[in-house]
């Protein structure tokens, strides 16, 4: 037997129980049920890897418990609760005492009728209804905070989820492209025979060293977009940003079911962003009722009471006064009408930027279906008719090349071809999951809790 056709056989012999992904048909019919490829030393775990695989919802909620932005905004919406209790009270009485009117040099109290010890009492008090208003004005802001602290949670959810996504997706390519080389090298081992007797031309081998190559190289692509991903989840997490985070090796693309009606209305009634801003017109408003009673003034109660000392024929009794001080609002009305019409004009500029908001989340609600729509399209397609055929061209075409009935230009396209769907499909069934997520996001309406396969 010559040294060519044996190392071809080997080649089959190897090349058939050990095919890449998607190249006989039990695999591609394996990866159209699951709508992905996986890598296939995962897959003959059956579902080991992917029960300690990390929950993306669970990865979520522990940076919205950890991350420090999240606790800066709650200290902030603390502060503005210390606030409103801080309006709810009086201002501190104010306690004076005035040693008044003695001769400046001998400074006895009895030398004249008109020197004294006075100790004085006074309180400002304010008009009724104005601590009740000052505290409807906090009120408002606290509750715009506390919707600003739930939309950044939200925020934060929806990040750490679609980084996982996108780090899900990275391995997922990373072990298409790892599959791809062994099948190259596979295939150069093929050529190399062919080319050993002169049947091929050294061209064909070397295009095949360019591909394993370029495949190899991407493959620190991969690391790179692994790692980074990786850090920015462990970050938005708080913790060491090497920590390592666990994907799953089965993902299922996710057909999209909701309408863009549905979802709008959802937006409208659950998004934090919007209520955060509806609360702020609340409170822009209230601000506004509170300046136009602020018009009227405060009023401030004393009572005072005067030691006096015998003088000459003064038999120097005590004095005892009470009064009321009331500031004359001699441009009150003015400043309190400049005051009312700022905030009643804020009110309606966050009235105007809430309709824009509004039409922003229509637009990208639009956008993000469509893309979900047309991810899960893509995905089912693919797994379903595209990487079977492929597979199939793939097969034929080697087994042609093998008795010289296929040009190595097939061969050669055949294999990228079939790269090139299974990469796609990857994309679109990840990408699924990731504008599921967006539209969570843009809804207000993440889910508590979701299994690690997105399901």
């Amino acid at each position: 037997m010559s040294r060519h056709r044996l190392l071809l056989m080997l080649t089959v012999l190897v090349l058939i129980p050990l095919g890449p992904l998607g190249v006989f048909p039990a695999r591609a019919q394996d990866d159209a049920q699951d709508g992905g490829p996986g890598d296939a030393s995962e897959r003959a775990g059956d579902g080991a890897e992917e029960r300690l695989a990390d929950d993306p919802v669970e990865l979520a909620e522990i940076a919205v418990l950890a991350n420090p932005d999240v606790e800066a905004l709650a200290a902030q919406v603390a502060a503005l609760e210390r606030r409103s209790e801080a309006v709810r009270v009086f201002a501190d009485p104010v306690l004076s005492v005035e040693y008044s009117n003695v001769p400046w040099d001998t400074w006895a109290l009895g030398d004249s009728p008109m020197s004294g010890l006075q100790v004085k009492l006074q309180q400002a008090v304010p008009l009724p209804g104005k601590n009740a208003r000052r505290v409807t004005v906090v009120a408002g802001d606290i509750e715009a905070g506390k919707w600003e602290l739930e939309e950044k949670r939200l925020q934060v959810r929806g990040a750490v989820q679609r980084a996982y996504w996108a780090l899900a997706l990275t391995r997922q390519l990373r072990d298409i492209t790892a599959r791809h080389i062994d099948l190259v090298n596979m295939l150069i081992e093929s050529v190399r025979a062919k080319y050993e007797v002169g049947r091929v031309g050294q061209h064909d081998l070397l295009r095949l060293e360019v591909l394993r190559g370029r495949l190899t190289d991407d493959l620190g692509d991969f690391a790179e977009r692994e790692s980074a991903l990786t850090a920015t989840i462990n970050a938005a997490l708080h913790r060491d940003v090497t920590t390592p985070i666990a994907t799953p090796a089965h993902i299922s693309h996710i057909p999209a079911s909701a309408s863009l009606e549905r979802l709008q209305a959802q937006a409208l009634a659950h998004r934090p962003w919007l209520r955060q801003m509806a609360a702020q017109a609340d409170a822009r408003r209230s601000a506004a009722e509170l300046a136009r009673y602020e018009r009227l003034p405060d009023f401030t109660v004393w009572a005072g009471y005067r030691i006096r000392a015998q003088a000459a024929t003064d038999p120097g009794t005590d004095f005892f006064s009470v009064g009321v001080a009331v500031p004359l609002p001699f441009d009150y009305t003015g400043r309190s009408k400049a005051r009312q019409g700022e905030q009643l004009e804020r009110a309606r500029a966050i009235e105007q930027a809430r309709l824009a908001a509004i039409d922003r989340i229509d637009a990208e609600l639009a956008s993000s279906l469509a893309a979900w729509e047309r991810a899960a399209g893509k995905a089912a397609f693919y797994s379903s008719r595209l990487i079977p055929d492929a597979t199939t061209t793939l097969e034929a075409t080697f087994a042609a090349y093998k008795v010289d009935r296929a040009d190595f230009a097939s061969l050669y396209q055949a294999e990228l071809q079939l790269l090139e769907f299974e990469r796609a499909v990857s994309v679109a069934v990840v990408e699924t999951l990731i504008q599921r997520v967006r539209i969570e996001t843009l809804t207000g309406d993440i889910p508590a809790s979701r299994g690690a396969r997105g399901e």
